[in-house]
């Protein structure tokens, strides 16, 4: 009788583990683009599987797909690419006049051939978030 009980306790137990347990879901492949016409270079930052990369003094246009868990995500799981190009002089400012202002660049996050998020300004700064669908 114990044996019997033991059973279905484990049977039921192991049933529920698998009805709760969440379905496997596979990465996202993301394709990262930075692009100006008037603006050289700038620092580039981005999230893939492994976590947030730095670039330095990259050349624009750049482009690069990676692989994230989640595209839409809010979190460090999900896709977000990041362009700095003000000068080294700006560093720890708010306002920076030799940001030079009307250097645009565009910073774009596309899943699936499908662009999810693009951001253009000229601030010396801009970033686009899978989890949002903003397009400046």
């Amino acid at each position: 009788m114990i044996h019997m009980k033991f059973a279905v306790i484990t049977s039921v137990v192991s049933l529920f583990s698998i009805v709760m347990s969440p379905g496997a879901r596979a990465a996202d492949t993301v394709t990262y683009e930075v692009l100006s016409n008037n603006v050289a270079a700038a620092k580039i930052q981005y999230f893939d599987s492994s976590g947030r990369k730095v670039l330095y003094d990259v050349p624009l246009p750049w482009r690069t797909s990676v692989t994230v868990l989640d595209a839409h995500s809010p979190s460090v799981d999900g896709a977000e690419v990041r362009a700095d190009w003000r000068p080294r002089v700006c560093d720890g400012r708010a306002w920076c006049p030799e940001a030079m202002p009307n250097n645009w660049v565009t910073v774009r996050i596309s899943l699936g051939g499908k662009v999810i998020c693009e951001s253009t300004l000229d601030v010396g700064n801009a970033a686009c978030y899978g989890s949002t669908s903003f397009r400046s």
